[in-house]
């Protein structure tokens, strides 16, 4: 088994960009977690062989990467890789990759099964920040989730240039002749994509676009649109630019009355800005059973004052039509943040509220962003 093992320092992290030994700020997880990767001769772990294990913790300010490489595909070596592997992770409070919960730990898993190995995964936390990148694949606009993706959109550029399928030929040729300059590719692959998850950790600042945590910097109605921005502290990477998405009044089904809601995002702030709609909507009463409704006047009313109403005037109200109609200016809002909330119809999902800025409190204007930004994400309202 050959072992490897190197000090990523500020210096080797890309010119301009944040510095290595601030990357723990952007969670908690990665003081003392480990990343690691690893690389086989194929996909089934029965039958192919575990030939390299990389691994990677912050220690004493600078972030200290280890290999194993195995030097034949016997069981021998890669029983040793993985005993080297336990034991550096021994300390480690959690296990960190990239989608390493779809392919490395079954694999793991699966080989340990075979080694007649313990295992020792359910010992560890684990997190897959593929996972937290896919939530906000929305607002990064990129192709598709591979890791080489990522690294293209913070403007990093690999000097590895193989897949790991291309390097399984490579290997099986290493471990007849062990060649220094195969060794190499073999290496450099898979350092490359532990060091690059340490460089697309800057990615996870995006997180505050969904959750925070944030700070109301501005709430102002003017000109028919009401703008509301946020601010955060970790500053993004790059800024995503205008987004835009239709909302559908309810009042019609033509498109010309819908209205359109944006979000600007810029490197430390957001900004939604959505239109007022001039309208007469409907306030529907909770508990219609203490209701009548009066159909010539289109309302209902509590039983109390029904009384006084003549029954042929009269009927009891259902949840559809318990209600009392309001004309004013209203602003959407896809879940009920303030009240009392109007709706054109009972079924309607989307409700509407009248602007008071004594109401638009940072609790509010954080919980009325957010409700959009579920919408922004998800693609459509």
């Amino acid at each position: 088994m050959v072992t490897k093992t190197y000090t990523i320092t500020d210096d080797d992290f890309p010119q301009s960009k944040t510095a290595v030994t601030k990357l723990p700020c952007y969670d908690s997880r990665l003081c003392g977690g480990m990343f690691f990767d690893i690389e086989t001769t194929g996909f089934m772990a029965e039958k192919n062989a575990l030939y390299l294990i990389g691994c990677c913790r912050f220690e004493n300010g600078v972030w200290q990467l280890t290999q194993w490489l195995a030097e034949n595909e016997s069981p021998k070596e890669q029983r040793r890789l993985l005993e080297s592997f336990f034991e550096a992770a021994a300390a480690a409070p959690v296990l960190i990759s990239y989608n390493g919960q779809t392919f490395d730990l079954p694999f793991i898993e699966k080989k340990c099964a075979a080694l007649k190995l313990d295992s020792r995964l359910s010992r560890w936390e684990h997190w897959d920040l593929y996972k937290d990148i896919r939530s906000l694949r929305t607002f990064l606009e990129i192709e598709n989730l591979k890791l080489k993706t990522v690294e293209r959109f913070l403007g990093y550029d690999r000097e590895d240039q193989y897949s790991g399928g291309e390097l399984i030929p490579i290997y099986k040729s290493y471990a007849i002749n062990h060649s220094p300059a195969l060794e190499k590719l073999l290496l450099l692959h898979n350092y490359e994509d532990i060091k690059d998850m340490l460089f697309i950790l800057p990615v996870l600042a995006y997180r505050q676009l969904l959750c925070g945590p944030w700070k109301l910097s501005r709430a102002q109605l003017s000109g028919g649109r009401l703008a509301v921005t946020l601010s955060f502290d970790q500053p993004l990477p790059k800024a995503p630019g205008k987004k835009e998405i239709s909302v559908k009044t309810g009042g019609s089904d033509m498109a010309d009355d819908d209205l359109l809601v944006t979000l600007q995002i810029d490197t430390c702030s957001m900004t939604l800005t959505v239109p007022e709609m001039t309208a007469t909507l409907k306030y529907f009463f909770p508990n219609y059973k203490d209701y009548y409704y009066l159909p010539q006047e289109d309302y209902a009313i509590h039983k109390s004052v029904a009384a006084f109403v003549d029954k042929a005037f009269r009927q009891k109200a259902t949840a559809r039509n318990c209600y009392t109609k309001k004309a004013g200016v209203f602003l959407p809002q896809p879940e009920q943040i303030f009240s009392p909330a109007f709706k054109f119809q009972y079924k309607d999902d989307l409700s509407w509220f009248e602007y008071d800025p004594a109401a638009f409190s940072e609790e509010n204007a954080c919980a009325y962003i957010q409700s959009f930004l579920r919408f922004f994400n998800l693609g459509s309202f």
